[in-house]
């Protein structure tokens, strides 16, 4: 398992139980589960072959572009509806 720190935030990312085929970030922030707009857990997925780059990218600019990370949250709510 990977963990990346930023600005308060914690991510971990590590195998899918779900889905052996993705790659899946945890965000954590002071310590405590990050929530989305539903209350569950954030996380994003990124396919096994993603660059551990990519990921690195991800969670640090998630971290510290607020624009983005409500762009992120919102794209997250909306895609289940």
């Amino acid at each position: 398992m990977q963990s990346y720190d930023f600005s308060g935030f914690h991510f971990e990312a590590g195998p899918d139980p779900a889905d052996a085929r993705y790659l899946r970030v945890l965000v954590f922030k002071d310590q405590a589960p990050f929530t989305d707009l539903h209350g569950a857990q954030m996380q994003k997925a990124f396919p096994l072959s993603a660059l551990p780059e990519r990921v690195e990218q991800f969670c640090r600019r998630f971290a510290t572009d607020d624009a983005y990370r409500t762009g992120v949250m919102l794209k997250h709510a909306f895609a289940c509806c």
